[in-house]
C-alpha cells in the first residue's frame, strides 16, 4: 500500500447544531470521522495545527470549514494536516538542529580554549612561589610613616612683634 495524499475542504456546519460549549469538541469529531470515511483508514490522527485552528476563536466558535491535507500511511493511519503545516514543522526542526550543532561547536571551541589556559596556570602556579609575603621580610621592619616636617594648619607660628 502506497502513501495516499489528498486535499479536502471539511464542512463543520454540523458542529453549530450542538450546545455552544461543546461545538469545538464536536468539530474535532467531525474532522476525525471525515478522515476515516474518505481515506478508508483504521485510525485518524489530527495535528496540533488543525486542533489549534479549530479552538482558535474559542470553544463556542469553531470555523465553518477547514481546508486540510490528509495523508494515509502504510499502517492505515490517516493524518490530518493543515496545508503547508508539515513542511513548516520540518523547516523549524531543521533550523533547530542547525542551531544546536552551532552551539555544540561553540561549546567545544570554548572548552578547548579553557583547557590549555588551565594547564598553563597550573604550571605557572607550581613554578612561582606566592607573592603575598617575602620570606626575608620581618613584620617589625615594616615601613613606619615618616614624621612630616611641615606644621599643621592649626598650629600656626605667630608673627613676631
Amino acid at each position: 500500500m502506497a502513501n495516499l495524499e489528498r486535499i479536502y475542504t471539511i464542512p463543520l456546519a454540523d458542529a453549530f447544531e450542538y450546545i455552544r460549549t461543546k461545538r469545538c469538541r464536536r468539530a474535532v469529531k467531525i474532522v476525525r470521522a471525515f478522515a476515516l470515511r474518505h481515506m478508508k483508514a483504521e485510525e485518524a490522527k489530527i495535528s496540533e495545527g488543525v486542533n489549534s485552528l479549530i479552538f482558535r476563536d474559542g470553544m463556542q466558535k469553531p470555523p465553518r470549514r477547514l481546508k486540510v491535507r490528509i495523508v494515509k500511511d502504510e499502517e492505515g493511519t490517516a493524518k490530518v494536516w493543515l496545508i503547508g503545516e508539515q513542511e513548516s514543522i520540518a523547516a523549524l526542526a531543521e533550523k533547530k538542529k542547525q542551531e544546536d550543532e552551532a552551539k555544540k561547536k561553540a561549546q567545544e571551541a570554548a572548552k578547548k580554549e579553557k583547557e590549555p589556559k588551565k594547564a598553563e596556570s597550573k604550571q605557572e602556579g607550581a613554578a612561582k612561589p606566592s607573592e603575598g609575603k617575602k620570606p626575608d621580610a620581618k613584620p617589625s621592619e615594616a615601613k613606619k610613616p615618616e614624621a612630616k616636617a611641615a606644621a599643621s594648619p592649626l598650629s600656626k607660628p605667630e608673627a613676631k612683634k
